[in-house]
């Protein structure tokens, strides 16, 4: 009686095992052990693969791993009011719709070979300052960690300082209760970026009946955190001047060539 038991077990274990290696999840979103032992610095390598320029026609489009809803064109009830620019460029719900899209788990990207990592996509809206003045705050975190931008940004008395630090906290815990991220301060400051929103005008009386044009500039602060690693730059990387620029262009411009060509 114990050997026919022993033996239907033994059936039951081969015949189950085919079964829940199927309803595994694909071999291209299991994530090998070859990735995990790369380091920061390889990973990022990988990553530089997006900026290089391709030529449109032999652009391959990736496959759809991700659910995103419909988006409401008819979201807008004043279209007369709206300006054309504010309409095409990043707007408040392009980037909270960022938030919606739901990837496959495990989804590894096709061109790094990675899983992708989870991104918080937080704004504040109509912010009364100038977005030149706020610009040099957002370049100081890029690539940051998290704790360490919003420490950094609190020693540095300064109005757009302050307020990116704030943001930056208001994303931080956006990420722990919405996202239900385990550690959002070991996140990272991916993008961050201002875009001006709209100007309001003013006039203001001075003597023997001089009038000036006031210009109150409202804004929208964009932030994404991002979970990982940041880029380890040790310092600051100086950016490429024009004449850098333009070599950089001129191999990518010898470097194309004709598909079926001879």
């Amino acid at each position: 009686m114990l050997s026919a038991r022993s033996i239907g077990l033994k059936i039951l274990y081969r015949n189950t095992l085919p079964s829940i290696a199927s309803y595994s999840t694909e071999t291209k979103d299991l994530i090998s052990t070859d990735d995990q032992k790369q380091s920061t610095l390889e990973k990022w390598k990988n990553r530089e693969q997006f900026t290089k320029s391709t030529i449109q026609r032999f652009e391959e489009l990736p496959v759809k791993n991700f659910y995103a809803p419909d988006w409401d064109i008819k979201q807008f009830d004043n279209d007369k009011q709206l300006y054309a620019r504010q309409r095409c460029m990043t707007t408040p719900e392009k980037w909270e719709y960022y938030n919606k899209v739901v990837w496959n788990p495990n989804h590894i990207v096709p061109e790094t070979g990675l899983p992708k990592a989870r991104e918080v996509f937080h704004c504040r809206e109509s912010i009364h300052y100038h977005p030149k003045k706020m610009w040099p705050a957002c370049q100081f975190v890029r690539g940051v960690n998290v704790d360490t931008a919003i420490q950094q940004l609190r020693y540095k008395q300064m109005k757009s300082c302050i307020m990116l630090a704030d943001i930056i906290e208001e994303a931080k815990e956006r990420a722990k209760n919405e996202f239900h991220i385990a550690e959002p301060g070991k996140m990272f400051v991916a993008e961050a970026f201002p875009i001006q929103e709209k100007i309001i005008k003013g006039s203001r009386r001075h003597a023997r009946d001089m009038w000036c044009v006031i210009r109150y500039r409202y804004i929208h602060v964009f932030v994404r955190l991002e979970e990982g690693d940041a880029r380890d730059l040790g310092i600051r990387v100086r950016h490429k001047d024009g004449w850098e620029k333009m070599e950089d262009y001129y191999d990518y411009l010898r470097s194309r060539d004709f598909k079926y060509s001879l």
